[in-house]
Formats: C-alpha cells, sequence, structure tokens
C-alpha cells in the first residue's frame, strides 16, 4: 500500500532523482548514501530509483525498518543508512543540533575529540536505538540562591526550591541535608527515585587548585553520589554547573561567567575540564546584591514595596544594562509593569543603574573587580597559559545565571572587553526561568 501511494505520485520523474525529503537539514554532517553493488539485489523493488526506497522506510516505524533490514544484504544497506536514521532523531523531542553536538563531541569522554563525520564512525542507527531505550533524565541545578529541576525532555525548569544548604539544620551532616534536598524534589516531581537517571550539577564553590579545595569538591560529590545511590538511583551524572553551562551553547572550550546569588565567578574550561590551575576570577558580590541596590534606589524615591520578591520581578522585567551609561542618564528610561498582588510599579533610571554596579561597583560602595576587568584578566592569563596552539579556545564568553538575562549585558561585555584585534562571542540564558 506504502509502494503504490509514494510510486503512483513519482512515476514521470527521472530515476536519477532529486532528494524528496524536504527536512534533511544537515546532510553535510554525514556520509554520501551507499550504492549498492549490481549483485546486491532488492527484488521487485529494483525498478524504483534509490531516494523512493529510503522514502519508503521513512514512513514505517523505525523497528518496522529494523525488520526490513534483516530480509537480505541489499536491504540492510539501506535500512542502516545514516540518512534514514537521522530522519528518524530528528523527528524526536530532542533538538538535531544538540544530537549530533553531544554525539561528535561529547561521546568519546574526556580529553574531547571532534570525530569526523565524513569517516563514517558514526552509526545514527545505533545512536537511535541507544536513545530509545533511556528514558528521560531529571536535571537537578543546584545553583546558590536557589536550585531548579526538572526534566531533560522540556526546555524550561518544571520547578524550583531551597538548596541543599538550607535543609536541615547547620550543624546536621551534611548526608541528611542532602537526603532530605533530594526527597523533597523527587516528591515534588512525583516519581520514583529508582526509576530515572539523575543528571545534577555541582555547585560551584571552592574555586582555588589548592589540596584543601580539591578535596573539599571530592567530598561535596562522594556526598551526593552516596545518598543518591542509598535511594536507588539507577544512574548519576555529576557535572561542574560551568560546564554544563558551555555544553548547553554546544560548546566544550570558553569562558564562563556565572553570576551567582552571592559571587561571580569567571571560569577558563578547556576540553570540558575547568582550568584552574590558570586562574579562576571571583567578584565579591552577585545577583543578591543588584536586588538590594534596586531596593535601596526603590527607597530613596519613595517607591513602596511589600517584600523584596517585588524588588527582584521588577529587576527581572525591567532593569537593563546601558551600552553607554553617561548618555542613557539624559534620556528619558521611565517604565512600568504590573506585579500581581500589588499592582502597578514606575522606574526610570533605576532600570539602568542596577545593572551599571556589575561594571562600576563603586556605585555601590563596593570596592571589587567589575566584570568586564575580570573576564578580561582571565583571558590575559588563558593567553599566558599557553596551553594549546591555537588560542580561539577562550574567545567564546558564556554567561549564566539568572541575572545575565539582564537585556544588554552581552554587549556591554563585548565592548568593554575587546581582547586585541579579536572578537568575542557571547551566549546567554533565554529568560529568568530556564
Amino acid at each position: 500500500m506504502i509502494l503504490r501511494k509514494v510510486w503512483g505520485s513519482v512515476w514521470n520523474r527521472s530515476n536519477s532523482g532529486k532528494d524528496l525529503v524536504s527536512h534533511q537539514r544537515a546532510m553535510n554532517h554525514v556520509p554520501p548514501p551507499l550504492l549498492l553493488s549490481s549483485s546486491s539485489s532488492l527484488g521487485a523493488f529494483d525498478q524504483l530509483p534509490m531516494d523512493i526506497i529510503v522514502q519508503i522506510l521513512m514512513m514505517m516505524e523505525p523497528r518496522d525498518a529494523v525488520k526490513l533490514g534483516l530480509t537480505c544484504k541489499a536491504w540492510k544497506c539501506v535500512a542502516s543508512g545514516n540518512r534514514l536514521w537521522i530522519f528518524y532523531l530528528q523527528c524526536s523531542q530532542e533538538p538535531w543540533d544538540s544530537i549530533f553536538f553531544a554525539e561528535t563531541s561529547l561521546r568519546s569522554g574526556y580529553p574531547l575529540r571532534m570525530i569526523s563525520s565524513q569517516s563514517g564512525e558514526l552509526s545514527f542507527m545505533h545512536i537511535y536505538s541507544q536513545r530509545a531505550q533511556v528514558p528521560g533524565s531529571i536535571i537537578i541545578d543546584g545553583g546558590s540562591g536557589y536550585c531548579k529541576f526538572g526534566w531533560s525532555k522540556y526546555a524550561s525548569p518544571s520547578g524550583r526550591s531551597a538548596t541543599f544548604l538550607e535543609f536541615g539544620n547547620i550543624e546536621s551532616p551534611i548526608y541528611a541535608r542532602l537526603q532530605q534536598f533530594f526527597a523533597t524534589i523527587f516528591t515534588r516531581m512525583q516519581v520514583k527515585p529508582s526509576m530515572q537517571p539523575i543528571v545534577v550539577s555541582l555547585p560551584l564553590c571552592h574555586f582555588d587548585d589548592t589540596e584543601s579545595a580539591r578535596a573539599s569538591r571530592r567530598q561535596l560529590k562522594t556526598a551526593i553520589l552516596n545518598v543518591l545511590f542509598d535511594m536507588n538511583v539507577p544512574a548519576v551524572c555529576a557535572v561542574n554547573q560551568a560546564v554544563l553551562a558551555l555544553y548547553a551553547a554546544r560548546r566544550t572550550s570558553g569562558i564562563v561567567v556565572n553570576i551567582g546569588f552571592q559571587v561571580i565567578t569567571i571560569l577558563p574550561i578547556l576540553h570540558g575540564k575547568v582550568m584552574r590551575q590558570v586562574g579562576v576570577e571571583v567578584i565579591s558580590f552577585g545577583a543578591l546584591k543588584l536586588t538590594g541596590f534596586l531596593k535601596e534606589k526603590m527607597q530613596e524615591n519613595n517607591i513602596s514595596f511589600q517584600s523584596l520578591y517585588t524588588v527582584r520581578t521588577l529587576k527581572e522585567k525591567l532593569c537593563y544594562v546601558a551600552l553607554d551609561y553617561k548618555d542613557e542618564l539624559s534620556k528619558d528610561t521611565q517604565a512600568s509593569v504590573e506585579v500581581s498582588g500589588e499592582g502597578w510599579f514606575t522606574l526610570s533610571k533605576e532600570r539602568f543603574q542596577t545593572g551599571e554596579i556589575l561594571f562600576q561597583p563603586r556605585l555601590a560602595g563596593m570596592r571589587a573587580m567589575s566584570l568586564h576587568q575580570a573576564v578580561s584578566l582571565c583571558m590575559d592569563h588563558c593567553d599566558a597559559a599557553g596551553l594549546t596552539g591555537d588560542d580561539s579556545w577562550f574567545k567564546t564568553v558564556v554567561l549564566t545565571g539568572g541575572s545575565s538575562c539582564l537585556p544588554g549585558l552581552a554587549g556591554s561585555i563585548t565592548i568593554s572587553s575587546l581582547f586585541g584585534n579579536n572578537q568575542i562571542l557571547i551566549a546567554y540564558d533565554l529568560n529568568f526561568d530556564t
């Protein structure tokens, strides 16, 4: 029935044929389709052009395509081709470019290496079968302000909670606090720990490359793994937050700027490994200071509010970073927004003065390194270290953390942190919920 339907629509087409599959977006990544030898036979299908045979397979279920590949060597050659299984992968929920990045850049582990797609090393039929067997993972991102959790198959978190440090008493053992922390998340997600693999981000802490700092990082990671495996979790992947942020931008090397709740960290990462020996820059204030600064400005202007949550909401919805701070002072920047339960709020210069303290901390009465100076210093250290023959690995800057979503921030860092004549690529979160 499928054969009649397809063959009837293309009978008048030339046997040389054009590609009928409009959604083959990544064909430049894969080897050309294999040609069958004259000794091979597809039976009655020998009369059909090859692109028609592939399209027939695409109209089938993947398991039926596998069964058809068992009939003879010729069908197996067609049914196992990358072209067919790329189509199946592209039709899945996961974005195709994410799949290709994972398979070519991350699959081989550390040290990371790019696999040439023209070498035929990747079998997308094998990749599809492996991914079809693995259920969706639970992602737990433990930030310094609050924790976000959700399913890997969705683009944004499904909920948030307090961090594990806020569970139990401060004197209670870390194991007990972690156990209560993970149990709360599993309860909220309504899943059994034994049914889902977990991806958990390791908090950015103990930044130094000293022996005591390394021991503290190992102790925290071991405690997290012990708690999860004691809860019968089938598999755990524990990765540094900054590395995961870089992977999300589809990079394995670069500089990650994390605007955390309490501090800002700038970490150089090469091939998926944090290069602490090069130098991790830490700025002694974070998103909490930005919120507090906006609160002070609102109080100075007699703008009343009920809670710090209201101030944070206004920061997220109205604040931005000006490319030219002095020029912005002379403009009319007044804007209003409604906060649920509290009514309308109108801000003016506070909108860009809040984000400006990232570049001029003295405006908030702080003696600290500015954000663009810290990024430039980290780049200088990476350049001086000479870790690779190519210095382009640290020219990608990835911004993470909720406050990294302030409009104009990426452009301000680019202008302020130009490194010689080189261009800096900046990727950042799309909104405050992701």
